[in-house]
């Protein structure tokens, strides 16, 4: 029994044909499928070529798909599910089930392993979301770089920034942050940044890949870096927070799962975020996920038509996902 599954975002997509054992029959990795961010005639040829793709290097299992299930970001925003939908049923089984939902929930099953809860995560920008017993979503955050998306690497790198800018000007105090900023840009002094920040490229594209250099501060004991960190902590939590109270949860902990660049230092974030939890009695769990996204987008594929992921599903899956 195969399943197809597809993880689409706004820099690369990848996709599987994959049994519950974690056995891979085929597989693709290519460019992004984001349909906010490229006219919709890119699109579907992404996806088409995705299905040829995979066609070619196995067509007797993708002609024996049974379910397959699409974790894509912008398809909801854009209400390009039923594009995606109508593309795979080219290409599988008319009795396949298919299912194309937001990128958030493969996140989360990435740690969960299919199970409920709320996943937090922290790329350029920051969303947090959350599914319930009852399989219900609520959203909380990732409004866009203008005004919110709070602790994403592009507000980090920001409040980065900031500090720099107020260091040089007398208005806050020194930080490791200006030296590796001035290395970063190959600049002599603070203000020569401003044309590489206001140059040819997006400001989010120069400013978040910044946000790296405030976890190295930290490590060497700079203050102001551990205070960006702590800021980031408390936004988290008070988003996740918001979801949790808006949803319908049991007396079990709630496991959330912290995904998304951000968070590769995360020996800053978990113990942190479950003091929070701790100091409000708040029964989360805080956690990373043991899968890449593409594994959620399995397990979300076989929970779809109640089939259980054998045992060994996610060392089988490591070993063959490339």
């Amino acid at each position: 029994m195969y399943v197809l599954a597809i993880d689409g975002g706004g820099t690369k997509t990848t996709a599987v044909i994959c049994d519950n054992k974690g056995n891979i029959y085929a597989q693709v990795a290519t460019t992004r499928s984001n349909p906010t961010a490229m006219d919709r005639q890119y699109f579907e040829a992404t996806i088409h070529s995705i299905m040829q793709n995979l066609q070619q290097q196995n067509p007797q299992v993708v002609a024996e798909v049974v379910s397959c299930f699409a974790g894509m970001a912008g398809v909801q925003e854009l209400q390009a599910g039923e594009v995606v939908e109508a593309i795979l049923r080219q290409y599988v089984d008319s009795t396949a089930t298919i299912k194309v939902d937001n990128d958030a929930l493969i996140a989360l099953y990435a740690g969960t392993l299919g199970k409920e809860g709320i996943v937090q995560i922290a790329g350029t920008g920051a969303i947090t979301m959350g599914y319930d017993l009852q399989q219900g979503c609520h959203r909380v955050g990732g409004w866009g770089y203008l005004f919110d998306d709070e602790g994403g690497g592009y507000d980090l790198g920001v409040q980065l920034l900031k500090a720099v800018f107020q260091s040089y000007d007398g208005r806050a105090i020194p930080t490791r942050l200006t030296e590796v900023v001035l290395q970063h840009f190959a600049v002599e002094n603070v203000p020569k940044l401003i044309a590489c920040i206001y140059g040819e490229e997006h400001p989010r594209t120069v400013i978040a890949p910044l946000s790296t250099y405030i976890f190295e501060a930290a490590d060497k004991g700079d203050i102001v870096a551990k205070r960006i960190i702590e800021d980031a902590c408390k936004n988290y939590f008070k988003a996740i927070k918001a979801c949790y109270s808006s949803m319908n949860w049991g007396k079990e902990e709630v496991p959330v799962v912290l995904v998304g660049g951000v968070f590769t230092n995360e020996t800053y974030f978990v113990p942190r975020l479950q003091a929070m939890a701790l100091e409000e009695t708040l029964r989360f769990r805080f956690t990373t996920p043991v899968l890449p996204p593409i594994g959620g987008a399995v397990i979300a594929a076989f929970q779809q038509i109640n089939v259980q992921l054998k045992g060994c599903f996610v060392e089988i899956f490591h070993n063959h996902y490339r």
